[in-house]
């Protein structure tokens, strides 16, 4: 291999990896706007790089956080290196991340940098209760999230969940008033006429097993005779 296709090897392209990073870099003015987001924004905070742009931080921090919040900013602003600060954020969808941030102040680009990582895996582990919706425009429903996998259920209970119930209720959860068997026996990458149904009719009783004993509600799935299934009650896919 020569030097010039060993330098070309070398040269791997950074742009659209953001999908990748763990964390997200903040950059914020002094009187706290957003400048600019990359990294893992949309993960974390639910709003695109562009969306976040212009909104002042401190508007998106949970309510009971802010006054301690503010704290750990004017410690920065007074030139303290802030290193693993927890709080918890408003997402665009209403729901409540933790993160754990390190920040400080760039005084030659007179802006607050801030390095966010997602710690709500941490935080609530299974069993654990989410805080309650904070939002009025955004109420009380079933929410799937695709990372980490898992279900929190309408009382406020996260449900962790393997692959294969991830991907039953994902077809169960946007699939409309009738989500047929086939439909459901092709998410999970069967094919429907070799397929054992019975395996599916044991999913099913399985994955209500769970949900009843985690948090004390039936999953709120009825089964249409012959047809399919219906999640009767709202529901929130987050991928």
């Amino acid at each position: 291999m020569d030097d010039e296709e060993r330098n070309g090897r070398a040269k791997v392209p950074l742009g659209g990896l953001d999908n990748l990073m763990l964390d997200a870099v903040c950059a914020v003015t002094a009187e706290g706007q957003c400048v600019s987001v990359t990294g893992a924004c949309e993960r974390i905070f639910g709003y695109t790089p562009e969306e976040m742009a212009g909104k002042y931080m401190l508007d998106l921090v949970h309510p009971e956080d802010r006054d301690r919040t503010q704290g750990s900013i004017d410690r920065v602003m007074g030139g303290y290196l802030q290193r693993y600060f927890e709080n918890r954020y408003i997402r665009k969808d209403g729901s409540v991340v933790y993160i754990s941030w390190s920040a400080a102040w760039s005084e030659a680009h007179q802006l607050r940098i801030g390095v966010a990582r997602d710690i709500t895996e941490r935080k609530l582990g299974a069993g654990a209760l989410v805080e309650p919706q904070l939002l009025p425009e955004h109420p009380s429903c079933w929410r799937l999230s695709a990372r980490p996998r898992r279900l929190v259920s309408s009382n406020g209970v996260v449900i962790p969940l393997s692959e294969q119930d991830h991907v039953v209720l994902r077809a169960l959860m946007s699939g409309g008033p009738c989500v047929t068997r086939r439909a459901v026996i092709e998410a999970l990458g069967e094919d429907y006429l070799s397929y054992d149904q019975r395996r599916l009719d044991t999913q099913m009783r399985r994955l209500r097993t769970k949900v009843m004993e985690a948090c004390g509600q039936a999953l709120p799935v009825s089964t249409l005779r012959a047809k399919g299934y219906r999640f009767y009650e709202q529901a929130r896919i987050q991928d």
